[in-house]
């Protein structure tokens, strides 16, 4: 799906706009067509309500603000062996099967549904993370013959990263995603 389509634009929106536009195309059906067009019509506007359920759902299990930054922090303040551990954790919970490789540039190699994914996250605390560091992890993942490939960092990624990121098959994760992970390797802790 285009990130720029109707369906990504109302994903990424607060649910209710899902439903209000699920409203407004019943209404507008139900005022505008002919009687025997009406409930078609109407029916139309399903689409946005299985949007707005797909949307609601996703935000019930969204970090706030707030906790995105506490869990940050507490990244921050964590040394290597605590943070893989907890990161670990996380894809673990998320049903992934983690090793961890004694290759240079990747610290985990995750596999799920036959789909292996190296990730980078040695570098988390790095204020800025340049194309170089990017460009060793898909070097590291075409060599091994990867799916795909995930850099963590808490920093910032220049340009050229984004660049280089945008045009491969490598996901940047920032300080959001790396929360989600603290979230979901604190819960595989207490199973």
């Amino acid at each position: 799906m285009s990130e720029k389509s109707l369906f990504a634009t109302l994903l990424r929106s607060p649910w209710w706009v899902s439903f209000l536009v699920m409203l407004g195309v019943a209404v507008v059906a139900g005022a505008l067509l002919p009687e025997a067009y009406k409930m078609a019509g109407i029916l139309g506007g399903l689409p946005f309500l299985v949007i707005g359920l797909i949307a609601a759902w996703r935000q019930r299990n969204a970090l706030s603000p707030e906790r995105i930054t506490k869990l940050t922090e507490q990244a921050r303040g964590m040394v290597w062996a605590d943070f893989a551990f907890v990161i670990e954790g996380a894809f673990r919970e998320q049903g992934f099967v983690v090793s961890r490789p004694k290759t240079g540039s990747v610290d985990f190699q995750i596999e799920k549904n036959g789909r292996v994914t190296l990730v980078s996250a040695k570098r988390w605390k790095a204020a800025t993370v340049g194309a170089e560091s990017v460009r060793e992890l898909l070097s590291a993942r075409e060599s091994q013959d990867a799916y795909g490939c995930s850099f963590i960092s808490l920093g910032q990624f220049s340009q050229a990263a984004l660049d280089l990121a945008g045009e491969n098959p490598v996901q940047l994760m920032g300080p959001t995603q790396i929360a989600q992970l603290l979230q979901d390797g604190a819960k595989a802790q207490r199973h």
